[in-house]
């Protein structure tokens, strides 16, 4: 298993390098509910996630509300406190139940890219690819979302139907995660058959946020390298987490439910387990049916 997580880590360090992402005060944030049924044998046991798309004049960023909010608390607080821990990754290797839910994604529409950030441990790193080419078809529907008349589009992205309602009043090509390409931002979007949504809960114009990242030190890897690194610290997050900090020292195993909460310690790998034996059974049915 050593072996496993050294040679992954091996690999990123040959095309390791430093690289951020343009921080710009924002114009507007927009608050959603991402909704993903990954089982469609058990549809009413869904996942949900607070989103947050900060939006700025050229850029913008989509995250977790709720890890978003937790990195705001942790540079804040003592370093003692358990949410620094936590959210540092010091001494806990953390596994997610739902998959990699520390991510921010960033748009850059004039340059037709998107940068993803993820964490594995106390590692960060940094994907980027092409910006999606949706082929939208606009229709003259309409509907309200909170203050803004939006117009309704379908369009086709990695496997599914989606249908979007835009804002024109807010001009930004932009969207949540990785749709875009209609002239005005997305406000909701959900596929054919509701088994991915974005729905609208929130806007407001919040010039405190930002679109940069809040992670340190990123290593930019290739979409194949990371998934190798994924891999081995799924397997062994204890390990991972030692041969990153070249220490031999005990450290926390974590795991973070769909909910939020944490289980450390043996109920942590009871749950790990058990979710494992789950996602090979049970996880039919990815937001991305076709990877680009």
């Amino acid at each position: 298993m050593k072996k496993l997580v050294l040679s992954a880590l091996a690999a990123l360090l040959l095309i390791s390098g430093i690289s951020a992402q343009e921080r710009e005060t924002s114009i507007v944030c927009v608050t959603y509910d991402f909704v993903h049924i990954s089982d469609t044998s058990n549809r009413d046991q869904f996942f949900k996630e607070e989103m947050l798309l900060i939006v700025g004049p050229h850029y913008s960023k989509y995250v977790n509300n709720a890890n978003r909010a937790a990195v705001k608390k942790a540079m804040q607080a003592p370093p003692s406190e358990t949410v620094t821990r936590v959210v540092s990754g010091a001494p806990m290797a953390v596994v997610n139940a739902y998959g990699i839910t520390n991510t921010e994604l960033f748009q850059d529409p004039a340059h037709n890219k998107i940068g993803i950030t993820a964490s594995l441990g106390r590692n960060n790193y940094l994907m980027e690819y092409d910006l999606p080419k949706i082929n939208w078809e606009i229709s003259r529907d309409t509907r309200k979302i909170d203050a803004y008349t939006c117009q309704r589009a379908t369009g086709q992205y990695a496997g599914r139907t989606y249908t979007a309602w835009f804002a024109p009043e807010l001009s930004f090509s932009t969207g949540p995660w990785k749709l875009s390409g209609l002239p005005g931002m997305i406000l909701e979007a959900e596929d054919e058959k509701k088994e991915v949504q974005f729905l609208f809960k929130a806007i407001s114009k919040d010039s405190t946020e930002h679109t940069g990242t809040e992670k340190q030190r990123l290593t930019k890897v290739t979409d194949a390298a990371f998934t190798k690194a994924e891999e081995a610290y799924r397997q062994d997050p204890v390990g991972t987490m030692q041969a990153q900090l070249s220490t031999t020292a005990p450290i926390t195993l974590a795991y973070r439910s769909n909910s939020g909460k944490f289980a450390t310690g043996e109920e942590a790998a009871k749950l790990i387990e058990e979710n494992r034996k789950k996602k090979e059974t049970s996880f039919n049915n990815p937001v991305e049916l076709i990877r680009k």
